[in-house]
């Protein structure tokens, strides 16, 4: 809607197909190595467009209810920063999860995260699915640089998160 495209991705394995899942159309977060923060923040997906690249991906790759699932694995690591969108993000996942919806497992939806902290932590409490942050340096002034909300949650902080250093996520 509004003009503004994103992008799902396909990962065929042998042993998975994982789709890469996008939940903003555009990102505030600005990352040095990330186009999709050249591009700005345009706005926030809704629920019905982020699961709506699960169902649109399924019936592209063939996947008829029922048969061998073709997509196992989803990653919520497109477009934008998906703890920006908590709210759709998280109620795309637990479709994603429901039984009565696609069914998949906790173990195989996997949030990918610059480390937005509060909302790493209402992750865990509200939808405890696996949690991958983005580190892409190992100290905080190449961080800084790097990733910008850095600035604001630092590395220490993020290795003090709830569940972040214990491996509580995904469990």
């Amino acid at each position: 809607g509004n003009g503004n495209a994103v992008e799902t991705v396909f990962i065929p394995e042998d042993d998975r197909g994982t789709l890469c899942i996008s939940t903003q159309a555009g990102c505030a977060l600005d990352c040095a190595f990330c186009s999709t923060g050249k591009q700005g923040f345009n706005r926030n997906l809704t629920v019905a467009e982020i699961i709506g690249q699960l169902w649109l991906a399924n019936n592209a790759l063939g996947a008829v209810h029922g048969d061998e699932r073709v997509i196992s694995d989803v990653v919520l690591m497109g477009m934008g920063e998906p703890l920006a969108n908590f709210e759709n993000s998280v109620a795309a996942l637990k479709l994603m999860l429901d039984d009565n919806a696609y069914g998949l497992s906790r173990r195989r939806v996997t949030v990918s995260s610059a480390g937005v902290i509060p909302g790493m932590d209402r992750l865990r409490d509200e939808c405890p699915v696996a949690l991958a942050v983005s580190l892409h340096a190992p100290e905080d002034a190449l961080r800084d640089r790097l990733v910008p909300v850095n600035r604001k949650y630092p590395i220490a902080e993020l290795l003090k998160a709830k569940g972040y250093k214990t491996g509580q996520f995904g469990k």
